[in-house]
């Protein structure tokens, strides 16, 4: 399949493309090619600090910023990589506030949970809400980024959401659970 250029903003005053962008690329491009519904594993192995990407199907290398491998009973597994492109583009800025995603959330010990999220970016609204638990319960002076998810796609309609850390490496790495609408979806890295 052929390679596809995408050009991302730099939301708030980050000076690379949040992960919640290159999440919401490669599902979209697996629906694009028809892959309604599933699992996707997307591993965000480096950092993008160029607005200018290209997403190609293919079979991973190491170097590759971005791995994103769905499976679905419905159609063939799939494969999808996005990585910097040799063109260095100047970044648009898209307003973020993680503060107002994360408004009314509750904390517990190592969980969080929000009812009736009001944010309509569903992954940006868990990985908000899994960012704010790290700095909360683990260590607020680490920047704590999102590495993995593991899980269902697309992220059914938000009611009630709840993270809960169930592994942790120290200061290092973490995983957990998604839970929305009572079920788990998958599980959330960050590291």
């Amino acid at each position: 399949m052929c390679d596809k250029k995408l050009n991302f903003p730099f939301k708030g005053a980050r000076e690379y493309v949040h992960g919640t962008s290159l999440f919401n690329a490669v599902v979209q491009a697996a629906v694009d090619k028809g892959l309604s519904s599933g699992e996707v594993n997307v591993s965000f192995k480096s950092m993008i600090h160029n607005p200018e990407c290209v997403l190609e199907w293919r079979k991973p290398t190491p170097q590759d910023a971005v791995v994103a491998k769905f499976t679905s009973p419905y159609s063939e597994d799939a494969v999808i990589c996005i990585n910097e492109a040799k063109i260095t583009g100047v970044a648009k800025r898209q307003d973020f506030d993680e503060l107002e995603v994360c408004r009314g959330a509750v904390l517990g010990d190592m969980t969080i949970t929000q009812e009736e999220p009001h944010h309509e970016d569903r992954i940006e609204l868990l990985v908000s809400l899994c960012k704010k638990m790290h700095l909360e319960c683990i260590d607020n002076s680490k920047k704590w980024v999102f590495s993995r998810y593991n899980g269902q796609f697309p992220i059914p309609k938000l009611e009630k959401v709840e993270l809960r850390i169930t592994k942790q490496v120290g200061t290092r790495l973490t995983c957990s659970d998604v839970i929305v609408n009572g079920c788990k979806i998958g599980d959330m890295y960050f590291s």
